[in-house]
């Protein structure tokens, strides 16, 4: 890894780091406000940070019933732009942790990227090399991180993004996966990746749902639909269905 490449790594887990810090900082009381703003402040200097206030945004995810205004996060003297969704490591989210931004986000980019499959069919291309440009090109796109988001989409987006699918299919010349079976196959790969791999955060976490009594995992409590639809509980499902019953 290069030196500039390693301070990039550095960099991103100080801004990570940071917003952690304020978050905690700020959940605790609305009145430090000004108090987390001069530890932001103070962590960036000692850390040889220097935040673009421009380019910082804060994005707040509130469920509760009651809610009441956040107080502004002040930057060296600016305040930072509240937004209501932020694309972070190539994934739109927003604060209501659904998916219709992040879809309309892939669809747009599967859409041109379609446009240019059916150019070369056009020319004639052969059905390897568009099948290899799909994968390549196009299929990057839409399942570019599915494992985050695939089992929390909406039916209507994952039809969306089917029905792309299939018409990239129908240039192509042949069934292509769609969206479904992509994700079951990249989660369950992906749990299969964590429970092997100690020095991932979540193996312990999935190393306590082991049953003693089978090769399965116990599926977790979920008081929350959004929960029940994230990463771990819809893996351990998808896990566990493959799995021979005993």
């Amino acid at each position: 890894m290069t030196k500039q490449r390693q301070q990039h790594k550095v960099m991103v887990k100080q801004e990570l780091k940071l917003l952690q810090l304020g978050r905690t900082l700020k959940g605790v009381a609305p009145t430090l406000g000004p108090f987390t703003s001069a530890v932001r402040q103070k962590w960036s200097r000692e850390n040889l940070l220097q935040l673009n206030v421009t380019k910082t945004k804060e994005m707040v995810v509130d469920f509760r019933k009651s809610k009441s205004p956040p107080s502004p996060v002040c930057i060296s003297g600016k305040d930072v732009e509240l937004v209501p969704s932020y694309r972070f490591l190539g994934v739109q989210l927003d604060n209501k942790l659904e998916w219709s931004t992040n879809t309309d986000a892939v669809y747009k980019k599967a859409m041109s990227r379609l446009y240019f499959l059916r150019r070369l069919r056009s020319f004639s291309v052969c059905s390897r090399m568009l099948y290899m440009f799909y994968q390549s090109v196009m299929a990057s796109t839409i399942f570019f991180a599915a494992v985050c988001w695939g089992a929390g989409i909406k039916a209507k987006d994952a039809n969306r993004l089917n029905k792309l699918i299939k018409k990239a299919g129908s240039v192509v010349g042949c069934r292509l996966d769609n969206l479904d079976e992509v994700v079951r196959d990249r989660m369950v790969l992906k749990l299969r990746t964590i429970m092997d791999s100690p020095s991932h955060p979540l193996h312990n976490t999935v190393d306590k749902l082991r049953s003693s009594f089978s090769n399965r995992l116990l599926q977790p409590r979920c008081s929350k639909e959004r929960y029940r639809k994230s990463f771990l509980p819809s893996a351990i499902r998808l896990y566990n269905s493959s799995k021979p019953s005993q």
